[in-house]
């Protein structure tokens, strides 16, 4: 796999969006150094926090229901991208003029801020879609390296040099999306290539919309399922995703009384992610990562929070802890996006709901953070948050085996109560005796047939995405049909 296939040097402009993005704590440290901080931050960090977490549930939501290709829009993205910047500018102003800020114009801010964020976060989530699984891990490591060293860098120079700095990081950061939107290449994952063939023949075209029932339950329903099917795919970092949101939220860990932890935990990570992705390995690598290397790293973990609070183990468990969470971070974020390169899910309704997870669980935190019996006891309740978070990585590939063996027994015992399903496998079988399937593409038709994606059927039959791919384009070839709905026409009629 050439990781320079389909890179742009323009992609690395998302260190300055991620640079200044305001999911990531330590991008807020330069304005700390403001003497109105303490009393005006909260109402903008509380703010952009509920409000984000409520934009992107709406837009995936309205991704879901309604059109995805919306949000790749000119309109969209240059009115987001002036919100964005634009409420940065009021924050800086409230901090910095004197007799200007207040609250209000605060809270202002942090709407500006969120209801810009939200649309950027889908729109360069979509356009790092032409990444698959190893490119992210790859350029993101790099990228997500790069940011968490500025924002240390940021964190260590004189106010007014550093608001310069963030000021053109924010303009670089919003300009490409903007270039793109207006384009037209956006809703392409930022490549000048045409749509394959096989993602064209499963529908899972990137700003694809979804089919819109009249019963707003049954829409109800098929999201859910939809977030069950994310979840079968990213579960385990998504889930760290969302722990590291709420420690960060709780308490600030400084290192040396000198930076923040979370700025040294990203640059570790990426040191770390980095080989990682070019690592050479006959099962597909996330199986690896998930099942050996990061339940490795946790029981170190486990074991070094073993020892009591306040000796060096621990505080070097407390260190590592973060660069843990830095590490599932990009792993999270490459998940996202090789599942919006997949494309059996649009980029709006990933990043719409990841950034309200995200931001809700950050919320969280603060708000547990800031109740004095809590934050008292905060060092050694966030020790035991993170341990079972910790065990739950090394407990995560065994029960996830015996689930699998579990469903494989039911199936085999199933009675009366299954025989929909038996009926169903047998016209499967047929189906493939039939039209002379090798037995893996007989595999992944009864995936295919049960109305499961190219993402469910890689991670369940522990093969990569490709592969997949290439199995479909064969059964689709050799069953003369060019649709998901032609192929299931063609199962229930055996």
């Amino acid at each position: 796999m050439r990781f320079s296939q389909e890179f742009k040097l323009e992609t690395l402009a998302f260190i300055a969006f991620f640079a200044t993005l305001p999911l990531y704590s330590p991008n807020l440290v330069l304005f700390s150094e403001y003497g109105a901080a303490d009393a005006l931050m909260p109402p903008f960090v509380n703010t952009m926090m509920v409000v984000a977490a409520l934009t992107g549930a709406a837009s995936a939501w309205f991704a879901f229901r309604r059109n995805a290709a919306l949000f790749a829009t000119p309109q969209l993205i240059i009115s987001s991208s002036v919100l964005y910047v634009g409420g940065f500018a009021l924050f800086v102003a409230g901090l910095g003029v004197e007799g200007f800020g207040n609250e209000g114009v605060m809270i202002a801010a942090g709407v500006a801020v969120a209801c810009g964020m939200v649309p950027l976060c889908i729109a360069w989530g979509t356009y790092l879609a032409l990444f698959d699984l190893r490119q992210a891990l790859f350029y993101l490591a790099i990228m997500v390296g790069a940011a968490s060293f500025i924002a240390l860098m940021l964190s260590s120079v004189a106010i007014e040099p550093g608001l310069v700095a963030f000021g053109l990081l924010a303009l670089i950061g919003v300009a490409l999306p903007c270039v793109k939107a207006v384009g037209g290449k956006l809703d392409r994952g930022g490549a000048d290539l045409p749509s394959r063939d096989g993602d064209r023949e499963l529908g899972y075209l990137v700003g694809g919309s979804s089919t819109v029932s009249a019963d707003g339950k049954t829409d109800a329903r098929e999201m859910l399922a939809n977030v069950r099917r994310m979840a079968s795919v990213a579960a385990l970092p998504f889930a760290g995703l969302l722990v590291f949101a709420f420690v960060m939220g709780v308490r600030k860990f400084m290192v040396f009384d000198a930076f923040y932890v979370e700025t040294l935990g990203g640059i570790v990570a990426a040191i770390v992610v980095l080989p990682l992705s070019l690592l050479k390995i006959d099962r597909p690598l996330m199986s690896f990562v998930y099942q050996v290397f990061l339940p490795v790293c946790a029981i170190v973990l486990v074991v070094l929070n073993a020892f009591p609070f306040g000796t060096v183990a621990q505080w070097l468990a407390a260190t590592l802890s973060y660069v843990f969470y830095g590490i599932i971070g990009i792993l999270a974020l490459s998940s996202l996006c090789a599942m919006a390169h997949a494309r059996e899910f649009s980029s709006p309704f990933i990043y719409g709901l990841t950034v309200a997870c995200f931001m809700a669980a950050s919320f969280l935190g603060i708000s547990f953070g800031s109740v004095s019996a809590f934050a008292e006891n905060a060092g050694p309740i966030l020790l035991v948050i993170s341990t079972m978070y910790f065990g739950f990585v090394v407990l995560a590939p065994l029960l996830s085996s015996w689930r699998r063996e579990g469903a494989s027994e039911r199936e085999v015992r199933r009675g009366d109560g299954g025989e929909a399903q038996s009926e169903l496998s047998r016209r499967i079988e047929a189906v493939a005796v039939r039209f002379e399937l090798s037995p893996r593409e007989t595999e992944t038709l009864s995936y295919l047939g049960r109305g499961h994606g190219i993402v469910f059927i890689a991670k369940t039959l522990v093969i990569s995405e490709s592969t997949v791919r290439t199995h479909v384009k064969s059964i689709y070839r050799k069953l003369d049909v060019s649709s998901r709905e032609e192929l299931l026409e063609l199962i229930d009629k055996g």
